[in-house]
């Protein structure tokens, strides 16, 4: 086959793909968008409270947000997600379960998305994917149906690292 006709039909699959998504049906979790409100809720409520709070939970809470945020990006996003460092088995605990505090799904699920995101990035099978719009990208793919572009890629990443770490399956399970 000449390169312009592996050029047409990589083009051709890729509009095809396009217009797939466009047809799609998508399908709200209404579970989730529930959740995810009364999340947002409360914490306007604890804003609301906050300035007549006891010191301490001042401190509490921007502890939280602290440990939170590491159990995410220290954990979750730069040890398991990219495997930017090796950490012994204490830190790994500890950073499992500050990834705990934050709410984002187990350590396993979190990871596999965003390597689905990093290899698919803005296509269908990103799970936010940007195309799809800003509210999307940022919190309306937590309360919709994945697209099958997202199970179908995210079973056929490499995650053996992941299942052969015993804190991120206890997590899992």
């Amino acid at each position: 086959m000449a390169p312009g006709n592996i050029e047409n039909t990589l083009s051709r699959g890729k509009v095809e793909s396009e217009k797939g998504s466009n047809n799609m049906r998508r399908e709200i979790v209404w579970l989730n968008v529930f959740f995810i409100s009364m999340l947002h809720i409360m914490g306007l409520y604890g804003l609301y409270l906050l300035p007549g709070a006891n010191p301490r939970t001042w401190i509490w809470t921007y502890a939280l947000h602290v440990f939170g945020g590491l159990g995410v990006t220290g954990g979750a996003h730069r040890l398991w997600c990219h495997r930017s460092y090796k950490a012994v088995w204490s830190l790994r605990c500890f950073l499992m379960i500050v990834n705990c505090i934050a709410g984002q799904n187990d350590i396993f699920e979190w990871v596999r998305d965003h390597r689905v995101h990093h290899k698919y990035s803005e296509t269908d099978a990103d799970p936010h994917n940007a195309k799809r719009g800003f509210f999307f990208a940022h919190v309306g793919w937590l309360m919709m149906k994945k697209h099958p572009d997202v199970i179908k890629k995210g079973k056929q990443l490499d995650l053996s690292d992941l299942y052969a770490d015993e804190i991120v399956m206890f997590q899992r399970r």
